[in-house]
């Protein structure tokens, strides 16, 4: 693959550690924290959910410090684990289940109950595809292939991909992406958010919002059309052609990673996480089959047809 087993945990060691990183900034121990990332999470939840997010709140909001420090040190721990090499099994499977603690109670399960959650929102949270990523990577099994024994081959992280593009395309056929605006206003609440996003993402965003206010029924359409193709040929061609279809993968993440997520918002100093944009393109990176990969494929089967055919005129002589 493109990406060793080896590589792909480094580079989500990382990614963790960025994360972490990213918790201290000095916002973070402020009420924008609170007011900015947690609180808008709370409209539209389910009644039984939004209760336990909103105690979730407000405990954050009696220990902001103490929450933000243990959040970093958790994250920055998982990092280095990774990075190092040092309990790597464990530090995976905790990894797991604390990005699944993250998904509840820091995003909110990605607005997903509520109706407005799609691709340009992030969802379905890009803390899942660290627990994805952790499921490849786990040494759960030896095997032949340095870069397979994970709980997840490769393949079956292909094919998660491809259920995730084909669930964006689900999400963008919910009635609230169909009424006007919604698109727009998606992509023009990423501007204004300070930092460095004033000039290096603000004025295309506010130029692509724009644009697509116009032509939202459409743009929806063509968005189900792309997420429904991508997660289709995925799932049903073949490695040898794989290669196209996984740039267009990445092409489609980078558009949504700048032009609905602001980059995650990094250059703002209230990130926590560089969002599913990222994430999705170093998935499809993951999926990468090398040429030689092929070119072994084909003398292994060259072989094996030769061992086959020796066999049988063994087997004619001897009759």
């Amino acid at each position: 693959m493109l990406i060793s087993r080896k590589r792909l945990t480094q580079l989500l060691g990382l990614l963790w550690l960025i994360d972490g990183i990213l918790q201290l900034q000095p916002q973070m121990f402020t009420m924008n924290m609170v007011n900015g990332v947690m609180r808008p999470m709370l409209d539209g939840q389910p009644a039984v959910v939004e209760s336990s997010l909103n105690w979730i709140v407000q405990v954050t909001t009696q220990n902001l410090i103490l929450v933000n420090l243990i959040v970093a040190i958790v994250q920055i721990l998982f990092g280095l684990s990774l990075l190092l090499d040092r309990g790597v099994k464990v530090a995976l499977l905790a990894s797991i289940v604390w990005s699944f603690i993250v998904w509840y109670g820091g995003e909110g399960m990605s607005m997903l109950l509520t109706g407005q959650a799609g691709a340009i929102t992030g969802a379905p949270g890009a803390v899942l595809l660290y627990a994805l990523l952790a499921l490849v990577v786990y040494p759960y099994a030896p095997t032949s292939d340095p870069d397979e024994g994970g709980i997840l081959s490769r393949k079956q992280l292909r094919w998660a991909l491809a259920i995730f593009w084909i669930f964006m395309a689900l999400l963008q056929v919910q009635p609230y992406w169909w009424q006007d605006g919604q698109i727009s206003q998606a992509i023009s609440a990423m501007v204004g958010q300070g930092g460095f996003n004033g000039f290096l993402v603000d004025p295309f965003l506010q130029w692509l919002s724009n644009i697509t206010s116009s032509i939202e029924i459409p743009l929806n359409v063509a968005l189900i059309v792309v997420f429904l193709a991508l997660g289709i040929a995925l799932f049903f061609i073949d490695n040898r052609h794989i290669r196209p279809v996984l740039v267009v993968s990445i092409v489609v993440s980078l558009i949504i990673w700048y032009g609905a997520e602001a980059f995650g918002m990094i250059f703002t100093g209230m990130a926590t996480d560089f969002n599913s944009g990222l994430l999705l393109v170093v998935i499809a990176l993951a999926c990468w089959p090398l040429a030689h990969a092929r070119i072994s494929q084909r003398r292994k089967y060259m072989a094996e047809v030769r061992g086959n055919q020796r066999q049988s005129q063994r087997t004619a002589q001897t009759v």
